[in-house]
């Protein structure tokens, strides 16, 4: 991947074409899902102890970055374009957050969580990671390609 510079609109990440909006979960799939249909987006978040971390600035945290590296990602920014555009499936996670993954060399995952803001609702990227390829196990997921959407 080419190193184009991240850039940020606010407290948002945009992603390589200029855009907050990485991806979405689209009305055909939420309606699978039984969940709102929205665009997700990537803010520059925190990473600060223990709790309430999320964002590029989680995701990118120095032994998380380096493992991004390692299997071709350049950032946060590269990883959530890639995974929001190629998801597989989608399995439900801790209270309201959904998990969107990808199955690849390495699988990656996103978590994202519906957030509402004056301008309106989106699914916020809460985390970012590489993983291996029995992290979901056995788990059913909520969505997957074979379904279509």
């Amino acid at each position: 991947m080419d190193s184009t510079p991240v850039l940020h609109d606010g407290e948002f990440v945009l992603t390589r074409e200029g855009s907050k909006d990485f991806g979405e979960i689209s009305p055909e799939i939420a309606q699978a899902i039984r969940r709102q249909a929205g665009k997700i987006r990537l803010r520059i978040g925190k990473q600060e102890g223990e709790r309430e971390n999320y964002g590029e600035r989680h995701i990118e945290r120095p032994d998380r970055l380096q493992q991004l590296r390692d299997n071709g990602y350049q950032n946060a920014r590269d990883l959530v374009q890639d995974v929001t555009k190629t998801y597989d499936a989608i399995y439900g996670g801790k209270g309201s957050r959904l998990i969107l993954y990808k199955k690849g060399i390495k699988d990656a995952m996103i978590y994202v969580e519906l957030t509402r803001l004056e301008e309106g609702d989106f699914y916020d990227v809460k985390t970012g990671l590489i993983t291996r390829k029995d992290f979901m196990g056995n788990k059913k997921p909520l969505w997957n390609t074979s379904q279509g959407g």
